[in-house]
């Protein structure tokens, strides 16, 4: 029996970023963490805020959830691309009664998340990954 409420939302964010990851990066190659960062914090730039690569990957390894009202600020001020659908995705995840997914990948997430993967790599949703 899963007592962990935060569960179901650490699995989806950990799909959706390392399938977002993938996504931006090139020869079948992920970005990397600081370089995804960095793209991402364009957009918080604005609010004075910003995420490290840390963070990101504890995003990726469902140590941490990102807040949503950080998540909201990135989606606000997001031109129409990948990091607007991120974090559309991302909402979708940690309040899924308000959000709806932006693309196959959160839909695929949300669909994943309430699957046991597991604690390793293999738990990612490898559709994404170009090779």
């Amino acid at each position: 029996m899963n007592t962990d409420p935060t569960l179901q939302a650490r699995r989806a964010v950990a799909d959706i970023v390392y399938a977002y990851r993938y996504l931006a990066g090139e020869d079948g190659k992920p970005l990397s963490l600081r370089a995804f960062a960095e793209a991402y914090n364009e957009v918080l730039a604005p609010f004075g805020e910003s995420v490290s690569h840390q963070t990101i990957k504890n995003w990726e390894e469902r140590i941490h959830l990102p807040r949503v009202p950080f998540v909201l600020m990135a989606e606000m001020s997001s031109p129409p691309d990948w990091r607007r659908d991120f974090s559309q995705d991302l909402l979708s995840a940690l309040r899924p009664k308000l959000y709806r997914p932006a693309t196959e990948i959160g839909r695929s997430a949300m669909e994943r998340s309430v699957v046991d993967t597991g604690p390793f790599k293999p738990r990612y949703d490898t559709r994404w990954a170009r090779t």
